[in-house]
């Protein structure tokens, strides 16, 4: 742009047509008017301070940007400010805003219009980004499609149940499905109540450890058996069994309400049987009563049979006595059996001092398989 003016003492006013060059740097040392400058580059007249649209600016702080005001044509407010690149404003109202976005904090997530990119979001705490989706990245054992779920092996004895992982044993295969079986480093899973752990242990460990030691155990030497004892098992040496001879040696007594032999009854010693004295006028034949010696010296007796169905090969021997060995003649004995005869008689009477009838059940009636005097 170029001023009209004079080199030299310039008098009086200056116009713009008069179009002269300064050559050189030109000093005004008294105040210069003209009424108009033209701006030869835009080939227009430059505009005077009457012409200048804002006169006054209301308010201010530093950086602070100019807003229009009706009343002083411009104004500026310390919340709005422009600094080193940065726009500080306390509120943004408008219908586009197109920006990278990525110094926004604090944005409210029912507000957004459509889906955010996962790329734009910071993750954390096993969420990753797959492809611009927000995804949890899984780790062994877990999966992920449309929701995280334990990946649990069908035979592996662990299930869900009631939403909670347990240990479940008849999920577990058999141990001898292929042939195999236990073996002493076979693992068992035990929790520790005094440490509040669950820990393993061998089926060796276990056995020697605590089975072992809770079960009684033999005693005595080979062949002797076992009864019980006053904490584990006891032996003697006089109750042995010979596998080699299928002998079972009793050195003492042998207390039996029943002993049966198969085959035979071999007694190598002494036979000791029951023998009982009865006097009274009835007498009742007991289930361990072997000899009956009757004393009728005072009355007539009568002894009574038990049922033969009831004593099948029972041998028993009723024998008459008299205690006073001054009377020669005693009252009779008769020998009666409710349920049947006693050989073809409805009873059996023994009339003579010191006269025996031996008799035996067949299962169905008695018989008389002995007899002396009469």
């Amino acid at each position: 742009m170029a001023y009209n003016v004079l080199k030299g003492t310039v008098e009086g006013s200056v116009d713009q047509h008069a179009d002269q060059e300064i050559g050189g740097v030109k000093i005004f040392k008294n105040a210069i008017s003209a009424s108009v400058f033209y701006d030869t580059d835009a080939q227009s007249p430059c505009a005077t301070m009457k012409d200048v649209a804002i006169t006054k600016i209301k308010g201010g702080a530093k950086n602070s940007v100019l807003i229009y005001d009706e009343q002083t044509g411009a104004r500026s407010h310390h919340d709005l400010t422009y600094d080193n690149g940065a726009l500080c404003v306390n509120d943004i109202k408008a219908a586009t805003v197109q920006a990278s976005g990525r110094l926004l904090t604090e944005l409210p997530v029912d507000k957004f219009n459509g889906r955010i990119s996962a790329k734009n979001i910071k993750t954390g705490h096993g969420l990753i980004d797959v492809r611009g989706n927000l995804q949890v990245g899984v780790g062994e054992g877990l999966t992920c499609e449309d929701k995280i779920e334990l990946n649990i092996d069908t035979q592996t004895g662990l299930a869900l149940k009631n939403g909670k992982l347990q240990v479940d044993i008849a999920k577990a295969d058999k141990i001898n499905t292929h042939g195999q079986n236990l073996a002493d480093n076979d693992l068992l899973l035990v929790s520790d109540t005094s440490r509040g752990r669950a820990l393993n242990t061998t089926l060796k460990n276990f056995y020697d450890n605590y089975i072992n030691l809770k079960v009684p155990h033999a005693a005595g030497s080979r062949g002797q058996l076992q009864f019980k004892g006053v904490q584990e098992f006891a032996a003697s040496e006089k109750l042995t069994y010979d596998t080699a001879s299928d002998i079972l040696r009793v050195e003492g007594t042998t207390n039996a309400r029943v002993v049966k032999a198969s085959q035979k009854l071999v007694s190598e010693g002494a036979v000791y049987h029951n023998i009982v004295m009865a006097s009274e006028p009835t007498y009742n034949v007991q289930p361990d009563d072997y000899t009956v010696l009757c004393d009728a010296v005072d009355h007539r007796m009568v002894v009574n049979l038990p049922p033969a169905v009831n004593n099948k090969g029972r041998v028993l021997i009723i024998k008459k006595t008299n205690s006073d060995k001054y009377k020669l003649t005693s009252n009779v004995v008769e020998i009666k059996c409710e349920e049947g005869p006693i050989d073809l008689g409805e009873s059996c009477i023994i009339k003579m001092n010191y006269s025996t009838r031996t008799l035996q059940s067949d299962g169905e009636n008695w018989w008389i398989i002995g007899s002396k005097g009469s």
